[in-house]
């Protein structure tokens, strides 16, 4: 499983929050994602935004807390930097259903390995949940 990183809310037990947001371990349909007209998730290599190194995350969803370690961090405190993975950030398979689709060296997407309807897509990504930890070293 390739090596990726998603700033996202905390849930109680210390795994990401489950949710379709931006901060959150989920998508948003007509933004992160195209649906077709029966309401399946297109193949086109978008989906959930991750990078390879929190670094690499936008400064605007880096917690503002880590500015000590990347300069001009301004993201919420409220979310953390979780990774999941080891492989190389290249595509290919992330969990069952997904990829990864990076799309440049510092972004990529989890995307559905097929066509498959808004809530399959979006219980894979809920099923890897327990594979997400901290790492904001």
């Amino acid at each position: 499983m390739p090596r990726v990183f998603r700033a996202m809310g905390k849930d109680t037990d210390g795994l990401p929050r489950v949710e379709p947001s931006a901060k959150g371990l989920g998508v948003r349909p007509h933004v992160d994602i195209e649906l077709d007209q029966g309401g399946d998730v297109l193949v086109n290599r978008k989906g959930m935004s991750v990078s390879p190194n929190w670094r690499d995350l936008p400064l605007f969803r880096i917690p503002a807390r880590l500015k000590h370690l990347k300069p001009g961090a301004r993201g919420s405190n409220e979310t953390f930097c979780f990774c999941s993975g080891t492989g190389p950030f290249e595509q290919g398979d992330f969990a069952e259903g997904l990829t990864l689709e990076p799309d440049s060296a510092t972004h990529g997407a989890i995307a559905p390995a097929r066509v498959m309807p808004l809530s399959d897509y979006q219980t894979a990504l809920a099923a890897t949940r327990p594979d997400w930890r901290i790492d904001e070293a």
